[in-house]
């Protein structure tokens, strides 16, 4: 029995979140939230969640609340570094990238199979890394920019950032 079944028979509060705040940090929310404690959202689940957290569901807990049959092909956020979710109407992923760790994204296999199997299928994947936003649209371009660090050359050439409110990490790429 994994440890999470053990904790829900026990009466333990249990999220398939773990300790996962990206949806808290991720893009960069101008305010830190008052309720990441003890290494995840303390108001998870709670009635005094705001709304717009309770209304939010990244593609892993929309699998596995819903029991969707791709749930086992969708890594958690905290294995992958970065999260995401299909936009309702449109045929559009958002993807989000840790910047602490902005390269395990593109060596999760399971990520980057699932992505890659999307990008196929005409879904445009709008991505964000530190900072920076990238457009995909075809299989061709999502190879490339897994094959590159497009961030770091478009820090080289000083062009400015997508998101203003980016704050550097320090991040490096892997050697």
């Amino acid at each position: 029995m994994g440890q999470a079944k053990r904790r829900k028979e026990a009466g333990d509060r249990v999220s398939h979140c773990r300790t996962c705040t990206y949806c808290c940090v991720l893009p960069q929310i101008e305010a830190p939230c008052v309720h990441i404690a003890d290494g995840g959202c303390s108001i998870h689940g709670r009635p005094e969640r705001p709304s717009a957290c309770s209304a939010y569901a990244c593609a892993y807990l929309t699998a596995r609340l819903a029991n969707a049959p791709e749930r086992n092909r969708i890594p958690h956020p905290l294995d992958c570094g970065a999260y995401f979710h299909r936009d309702p109407v449109e045929k559009v992923i958002f993807v989000f990238v840790d910047p602490a760790r902005p390269f395990l994204w593109k060596a999760s296999a399971l990520l980057v199979d699932f992505l890659r199997l999307q990008v196929g299928a005409g879904f445009v994947l709008f991505i964000t890394d530190r900072g920076r936003q990238m457009v995909i649209r075809d299989p061709g371009t999502f190879s490339e920019v897994l094959a590159r660090d497009f961030v770091a050359l478009a820090d080289r050439e000083g062009r400015p950032l997508d998101v203003p409110s980016f704050r550097e990490t320090g991040a490096t790429p892997p050697a």
